[in-house]
Order: structure tokens, then sequence, then C-alpha cells
């Protein structure tokens, strides 16, 4: 059986439809998958599952290369030939794609039901299989080669096995540092670089009762490493800073060997959910209802601020402390600051 699944977005979307491809293969085991999916959605699920044959890519920056793109899928598309095809895109560009397909094609359009994405897709697969499915969360595999070198990286830096590792993610996508057109992603998603150095402080200085340390890290790209070297700063050197690099196999490992990712709304927040590593996220002006973490509800936090003006700026620094402590199981009375 050949199956087409479509989902055109950025890594949290791509993310999000990880539990209906879970879905998809329980309802037929013997499927082989094809993937439609952004060059960022190719690079993260290039190793999902053995049943994937292929990922196709359509990369919408630029109208040029938008279009070659398109047309090169609809070859693709006209020489295939699908038992099922699966779009998880409201987009109706994109479903057009397939207007003249014979298959059955399944598509989420939106819904009014208030739910999360991820279980409107899997609900589509569950319809479309006229079975119950199991509620998958969101999933990511991480290759061990991948966090041998990783501890090793961390080790030659002085973060050890023995060490709680929080990493913290202060930007999101489409970060600049003018960013004027940003300005209200800003509001939503930028809590202040002092505040990220304050709080790395804190539990730098914390140390667990069975003596365990904290450590802060911060993993961004060379575009975003400014913003890195400043909460650097404000941490007096509390914080580990690394270069993230092009693909995700080094990054996931990262995030799966974290205890605990702090980020506002971002896509490695979904991808730190897919790994099981414990969330605390900001969130401003969307509802974590509908896209936040698609994890057990007890492995994650939301920390809300609806101030229109200072957005997730207003979150105090005492109030992420604890937050951060709680999910990693810190007590008052279980942690003592280090002399």
């Amino acid at each position: 059986m050949q199956i087409l699944a479509v989902r055109v977005g950025r890594v949290g979307d791509t993310v999000m439809m990880t539990p209906a491809l879970q879905a998809i293969l329980q309802c037929h085991p013997e499927a082989e998958l094809t993937i439609l999916a952004s060059p960022e959605g190719k690079s993260l699920l290039c190793d999902f599952s053995p049943s994937i044959k292929a990922i196709w890519t359509w990369d919408r920056h630029g109208p040029i290369k938008s279009l070659l793109n398109k047309r090169a899928l609809q070859k693709n598309i006209a020489a295939s030939s699908f038992d099922h095809i699966y779009c998880f895109d409201t987009s109706p560009r994109i479903a057009a794609l397939f207007a003249n397909s014979n298959c059955p094609f399944h598509w989420f359009q939106g819904s009014t039901i208030f739910k999360h994405t991820a279980r409107h897709y899997l609900d589509l697969v569950a319809s479309s299989c006229k079975q119950s499915v199991s509620d998958y969360y969101n999933y990511l595999p991480v290759d061990p080669e991948q966090s041998r070198l990783l501890d090793h990286e961390l080790e030659q830096l002085g973060i050890t096995s023995q060490d709680k590792v929080v990493m913290m993610h202060p930007t999101f996508s489409g970060y600049t540092k003018l960013g004027l057109r940003k300005r209200k992603a800003r509001i939503r998603k930028l809590w202040p670089p002092a505040s990220y150095g304050a709080l790395a402080r804190q539990l730098a200085d914390t140390e667990t009762s069975d003596g365990k340390r904290i450590k802060p890290v911060i993993a961004l790209l060379p575009k975003e490493l400014s913003l890195g070297k400043e909460i650097v700063e404000h941490s007096n050197g509390a914080v580990t800073l690394l270069e993230s690099q092009p693909s995700f196999g080094r990054y996931k490992a990262l995030l799966r060997r974290a205890d605990l990712l702090l980020t506002p709304d971002s896509g490695p927040m979904h991808i730190a959910s897919a790994l099981g590593t414990r969330i605390v996220a900001f969130f401003s002006m969307k509802d974590p209802g509908d896209c936040g973490p698609y994890m057990k509800a007890e492995d994650f936090t939301i920390l809300r601020s609806d101030d229109p003006i200072r957005g997730i700026s207003s979150i105090d620094v005492t109030t992420v402390y604890q937050a951060v402590c709680q999910q990693l199981g810190i007590s008052k009375s279980d942690s003592k600051q280090r002399a």
C-alpha cells in the first residue's frame, strides 16, 4: 500500500503531524509512506520510520523557487499511484495539487471545534480508517551516535552526565536583532536577555540535595548568536553557548539530553515535546490548547501573559525559576544555594 502524507510548514507544524503518521502506520502497518514537507520538515523526518520511502519537498521561499518546486511536485504526483492521500495542510493551494487524484483524499480543512491541532490530525486518520487509533503524542527518534558525540562535546565543556541541563531557547522563527516587522512576535515571544541572564545565575547557584548542579545551555543559529552572547554576559558566564548546526541530528540529541527546555511558543518547543523533554513555555495572545506541547500534561508548564504592551517580558524571573524547579522536581527544601 502506498500512502502520501502532506504538511508543508515550519518545524512545529511538521512535529504536530507525527502522531498522525504513527496512527497511519498503526492502521496500515504494511504501508510505504511518501511525505510532502518543507525542506526543514524533510531534515526533521528523514529518520522517522523505515516505512518512509521518500520525502518530497516544496520550498516556497521566493516565487521562482516555489514555482519550480511546484512543477517538479506535479510531475512526481502524476507519475505516482497512491492508495490514500492525507493532507494535514489547510491551504487550498496545496490541496489543489491533488485535484486529479483518483485515490481517497483525506483533507483537514480546519474546524470550528476547539482541540489541539495534533488531535485533529489523529481524528482525521481514525475517521478514514474507520477504527480507533492510539492516543499518540509527538514523537521523533534520536540517532544514538549523535547522542554519544553530544555527550562527549558537553563533557569537554564541563557538563557531565550527573548535571541537570536546562536549555534556553530565547528566539523565534524569523528573529532578527532589529525585527521591526516582527513587533507582535517579539512581544509574544521575546523574554528579556537580562531576565534570561538572571535566571541562569539563579539556576547555576542551585544545588539539589543529592549534589547535582544545574547547567544552563543555549544553542543558537549563527545569525542569532549575538543575542546568546548578550545573555551570557548578563548571566556572568553561567550560560554555556553553543552554535547550532544545519541538520537536526545534533540538536535533537541536545534536546533529548536536556532535563528541561525553557522557550517561547516555538519549533524547539515542539521538538522537545516529541523527545519527552520537560518544558516550561511562554505563551502570549495564543492558546496553548491549540498549538502547545502535545505530550503528557504533567511534563510541561505554560506561563501566560496577555499584556498587550509588554507581552511575556512581564513574567518575572522568580515565577519562571519556580516553574523550572517544579518541573525538575526540586522543592525549596530539596535545594540549596551554593556558597
